[in-house]
């Protein structure tokens, strides 16, 4: 948490909202806590003052925003990783300052761009191109065809839990939306991907183009109080000893690759 679904109604947000992102420039940048920053503080802040946000792009949980500057030829990207509980918010400047403020990078138009963590995982970093950081990623999982999916899954032999969650197979997948994938695809998360069917790859890829899509539409998922706005309605995820909405048993949670994993004994017996 947050995963794509979440990252990217972070983007969509600050993107298409009004005030948008785009087309604010940096007045001064302040650090609140240093290891927010993965990397040097003092060129962060002396390269981003003074440039301007002309993009902002997702790939799997990772955001990128591109920043250029009168002195600038080329751009350069600010790389966010929110990790579990990292928030942006583009506030008035006025706005009280929270409790778990970690780096804010003050703008024109009286705004501010905040990146909030309570847990303090999150990091941004200065990158010149975002193809450095996603060179060791899988395709986009919200925009991932079938045909190539369907070679990937071809190519390995695991079990399928961990394989949604490997960010080098696909992008942006992380607990929830493996868990919602797994149960809506009728599929055991400790089924080996080599086990399944023509049939039953067909249908996994169509089941995860769905979840995603969906959770994107409904930006994300809200648990435990993140994500507010999130209204995708998760059927098993943190569900354990609960009852199935489909059938009535109740909501196991095992472990399988070292990660919590929920799970029904009926609809995913296979």
């Amino acid at each position: 948490m947050p995963e794509l679904p979440e990252v990217e109604s972070v983007r969509q947000c600050l993107a298409q909202a009004r005030p948008s992102l785009l087309g604010k420039a940096v007045q001064q940048v302040q650090i609140l806590h240093d290891r927010v920053v993965a990397g040097d503080l003092k060129q962060l802040g002396q390269i981003l003052t003074g440039a301007c946000c002309e993009q902002i792009q997702r790939h799997g949980k990772y955001l990128f925003f591109g920043f250029r500057s009168h002195q600038q030829a080329d751009q350069i990207w600010l790389a966010v990783h929110l990790r579990m509980t990292g928030r942006l918010y583009l506030v008035p400047r006025q706005e009280p300052l929270p409790r778990h403020a970690r780096l804010m990078l003050h703008l024109d138009q009286e705004l501010t761009l905040r990146f909030d963590d309570p847990r303090g995982f999150g990091r941004v970093w200065l990158v010149d191109d975002p193809a450095r950081v996603t060179a060791d990623l899988g395709p986009d999982a919200l925009t991932l065809d079938r045909e190539l999916f369907l070679e990937r899954l071809h190519r390995v032999k695991r079990q399928l839990k961990p394989l949604l969650l490997d960010q080098s197979f696909v992008a942006g997948v992380g607990n929830i939306y493996a868990d919602e994938t797994l149960f809506r695809a009728h599929l055991h998360p400790e089924r080996r991907s080599d086990s399944l069917t023509s049939a039953e790859a067909d249908h996994l890829y169509s089941v995860l183009h769905q979840v995603i899509t969906l959770a994107v539409q409904l930006k994300g998922a809200n648990i435990d109080g993140v994500f507010e706005a999130g209204q995708f309605p998760v059927a098993v995820y943190g569900r354990q000893g609960l009852p199935c909405q489909v059938c009535g048993v109740l909501i196991s949670k095992i472990r399988v690759g070292q990660r919590g994993t929920h799970f029904c004994p009926v609809c995913q017996c296979c």
